[in-house]
């Protein structure tokens, strides 16, 4: 009995081992840790770049991330991560790990220049051993319960628990560049689009918090090897830092290449070239699977060159110098390989108002190209968007009307090159060239007032909308025993809100109708709320409903909504919650609140 009650306490002890993880809180913490610290390495990179997707830290801790982001659907190379070493903690019902870092998949691909810069220009195993964690509900991509970091053993396929933290929320936002939710004049957050910052604020931002953290590019070697015939056998990390090569769009839907190289490189090389290569597979295999396009030859040390290779995903610059006519005629060094266009210009797929789908813009042969992602939950959506049809724009500024060409949705091809667990895929090509502003949007039906998604105009400034649902505090309205309110409906997300409330200890239902959403009731004629006493709770299993167009107006000095609340009979408890359904169906909910839970 003895020895069973030392090997059962063994084992606990073992279990918390491997579940506890150092938290790090502030960037000191960071700097005090070796995870990622000097080149080929990326952590500190992916985590940098993670928290520029971050909007806030709501009032429980959770992350926000920016609207259309969705780790489920594969951006940015996410995948589901199963803990199987149980490194990390373990997780409630309906709640998963996903992982981002490997810079294999073509979704990684999305991914900044600086995050596989290394990555592509040696061959050593530390170049993608580094990983980011999150943890996640289901049915809820835009929040983030926890976020770690963590690397692989070198030469295996599990992880490091030495090497593995958890970074606190306000770490997150120490990092990143965080967008302040402030009130305005009659106490309520506002709802307002503001652009991205600019690549280059980008570059110094990372540059300090690399120095900020001990990061060296010194350590970078390179190693030789069959594979990689061609690499350069004198690569030096440091030296090349100034290097810049970038694919863009001309009007016509070529290629443009844009460089910057550091002049005493253009001074002590005899011939520099670059080459504009088409990979037929991934920048990661042997050259064998990459054709050379075209070759052009650099005297200046920065400019742009318009090409006539169509714009396509797989395009990559690589830079070649020769500092004799010996090196030119005996030697074929790459010196330094750019970055593989990904098709879709670095852009994730934006969420379709209303049902889970998204729609993304992307290049093919110099065309403006749609890409429908479907949920595989949402089975019979060719029904449902029977009406529904996407337009080419030559512009943003373009009228809903004034497309150059447009197709019903039902009619796209369904693809399996792009594979993904939760979505099937659709594309459709256009015979509009690829060029700075095309935007692609997604109507409901034949008329033309009602535009569910908009892809960012290709090439332009990226803008993220702050929704009053993306801020820490909640204050629309003051009632003190509520949640923020959920959006869910319009061009920007923000036409339509829930709010689950209690009164006389009651739960109880509040609804946000922008002001300019002037048809709202016709549109959600048959659109009702239920109440259920559990999330878990099926969509017909509703304790009480009410339709929508039923709830009371109430007075209220908000300048941008219109609010209508309904008191529902059930009893206020932790658990239960409210979801909009938008006909007599239900078979979905457009949004749900969070459980309610006790203070």
């Amino acid at each position: 009995m003895g020895a069973m009650r030392l090997c059962f306490l063994l084992f606990c002890l073992f279990l918390v081992s491997v579940s506890s993880v150092k938290k790090l809180s502030n960037i000191d913490d960071l700097k005090s840790i070796d995870y990622g610290k000097s080149a080929p390495r990326h952590g500190l990179q992916i985590l940098f770049w993670f928290a520029q997707k971050v909007l806030n830290v709501d009032q429980n801790n959770i992350l926000i991330l920016e609207p259309n982001f969705d780790p489920h659907r594969g951006d940015f190379g996410f995948h589901r991560y199963l803990n199987k070493e149980g490194v990390l903690p373990s997780l409630g019902s309906l709640q998963n790990y996903y992982m981002v870092g490997n810079l294999k998949p073509p979704g990684a691909k999305a991914l900044p220049a600086y995050v596989g810069k290394y990555y592509r220009n040696t061959n050593v195993p530390q170049r993608n051993m580094d990983r980011l964690i999150v943890s996640m509900e289901q049915n809820r991509p835009q929040r983030i319960l926890r976020v770690f970091i963590t690397s692989h053993n070198l030469h295996k396929n599990d992880f490091n628990p030495s090497d593995t933290y958890e970074i606190d929320p306000a770490l997150i936002l120490q990092v990143g560049d965080p967008h302040n939710c402030t009130l305005d004049q009659n106490n309520n957050y506002g709802i307002y689009t503001m652009p991205r910052t600019s690549q280059d604020k980008i570059y110094d931002r990372l540059n300090t918090f690399l120095t900020e953290t001990g990061y060296s590019s010194t350590d970078c070697t390179h190693s030789h090897s069959s594979r990689r015939k061609k690499r350069s056998p004198y690569l030096q990390c440091k030296t090349y830092e100034g290097i810049k090569l970038e694919m863009k769009a001309t009007t016509q839907g070529f290629s443009k290449l844009i460089w910057e190289i550091p002049a005493e490189m253009i001074d002590n090389s005899k011939y520099v070239h670059i080459e504009i290569c088409q990979n037929t597979y991934s920048s990661d295999t042997n050259d064998v699977d990459t054709q050379v396009r075209k070759q052009l030859t650099i005297y200046e040390s920065s400019g742009d060159l318009e090409t006539d290779v169509y714009l396509k995903a797989g395009l990559q610059p690589r830079l070649r110098l020769y500092p004799s006519l010996f090196d030119f005629h005996f030697t074929n060094p790459y010196i330094w390989y750019g970055p593989e266009f990904d098709g879709a210009n670095g852009m994730i797929p934006t969420r379709i108002k209303g049902f889970d789908a998204s729609i993304q813009l992307y290049a093919e042969d110099g065309k403006a190209c749609a890409r429908l992602y479907i949920k595989k939950t949402f089975s019979k959506w060719k029904d449902v968007l029977a009406n529904s049809w996407v337009g080419f724009y030559k512009s943003s500024q373009d009228k809903n009307d004034d497309y150059y060409t447009y197709q019903y949705a039902y009619k796209f091809a369904k693809t399996e090159n792009y594979i993904t667990h939760n979505y099937d895929i659709y594309q459709y090509d256009s015979s509009l060239a690829i060029a700075p502003g095309v935007q692609i949007r997604f109507l409901q039906d034949k008329k033309y007032n009602k535009v569910l998604a908009q892809t960012a105009p290709w090439e332009g400034v990226e803008e993220v909308t702050i929704l009053p649902s993306d801020c820490g505090k909640q204050d629309l309205q003051s009632e003190p025993s509520s949640n923020g309110p959920e959006f869910f409906y319009g061009p920007e997300l923000d036409q339509a809100g829930l709010q689950i409330f209690t009164m006389d200890g009651k739960a109880c239902a509040r609804f946000y109708i922008k002001k300019t959403f002037t048809d709202w009731k016709e549109t959600f004629y048959y659109s009702w709320v239920g109440f259920y006493t559990s999330s878990k709770n099926k969509n017909d299993d509703y304790y009480t409903y009410h339709y929508v167009v039923k709830f009371e107006k109430i007075e209220d000095d908000n300048e941008n909504y219109d609010i209508y609340q309904y008191k529902s009979k059930l009893d206020i408890a932790p658990g239960v919650q409210i979801r909009f359904m938008i006909d007599k169906s239900a078979d979905k909910a457009s949004v749900q609140t969070e459980p309610w839970k006790s203070d």
